[in-house]
């Protein structure tokens, strides 16, 4: 508990944004600390090891080169993604995985806002650190949460699961996740959940579950394995729904 930062906060430990935190998350370049069982009411993400947190910026800090003065050719994060069309996190795998060449510390700064970049460079590299589909991309498809993605990630190879295809970088000890579009569309295809059921057929949750369970149709995993109760889209009826 003594080694724990809360969420809220983090930005400011990190001294970076709050959508770059929650991209951190989403990548799995921080691993949450949730309080509660998967599916259970009111389980949240509520801290991170502050140890994991000092680990990732020292790792960011050690590839850069000291720069005593602000330079036009160099920009912050954030402005390098901004101008190569990637999200900040992009930018910050390319500084671990090794792609960058030109990464600076502004003296005097803490953290990612003290980090600068080519933006140039970084364009040359977001199309290859970029194939397919981000974490944050897939699993918005899929209409989960991140936490269920990862969990869905960690089951593979078993039926329900979700393959992650790891590019490679330069330095080997980094690596970046992406999904195959096919495999994220297949997955959607063969399983289903009630929040999607309930969209798509323009139900309230609550009918959706009582003409489930009236059904007899019981999810291939549960909520409380992985925080959502996931069912074939074969085991239903034609008109179980309609």
């Amino acid at each position: 508990m003594k080694r724990t930062v809360n969420v809220i906060s983090l930005w400011k430990e990190m001294n970076c944004t709050r959508p770059i935190v929650d991209q951190l998350f989403a990548d799995r370049l921080l691993t949450p600390i949730y309080y509660g069982r998967p599916g259970a009411k009111g389980r949240t993400q509520k801290a991170v090891d502050c140890g994991e947190v000092a680990m990732l910026v020292g790792k960011l800090h050690a590839r850069a080169v000291a720069l005593v003065a602000e330079t036009d050719e160099l920009v912050p994060v954030s402005k390098a993604a901004e101008k190569a069309k990637v999200p900040a996190v992009t930018v910050l795998h390319m500084i671990l995985g090794g792609f960058l060449d030109r990464v600076f510390r502004l003296v005097g700064q803490n953290g990612i806002a003290a980090l600068r970049v080519d933006p140039v460079e970084v364009k040359q590299h977001s199309a290859f650190c970029t194939p397919g589909l981000s974490p944050s991309e897939a699993f918005r498809a899929l209409k989960i949460p991140r936490e269920v993605g990862w969990c869905l990630v960690e089951r593979c190879p078993k039926e329900v699961s979700l393959a992650v295809n790891w590019v490679a970088c330069p330095l080997g000890d980094h690596r970046i996740p992406r999904f195959d579009p096919a495999v994220v569309a297949d997955f959607k295809s063969r399983f289903t959940h009630p929040a999607r059921i309930a969209e798509k057929f323009d139900l309230q949750n609550g009918e959706v579950f009582g003409r489930l369970i009236r059904s007899g149709v019981r999810p291939v995993v549960t909520r409380s394995d992985i925080g959502v109760d996931f069912y074939r889209v074969s085991d239903f009826g034609a008109d179980l729904f309609t």
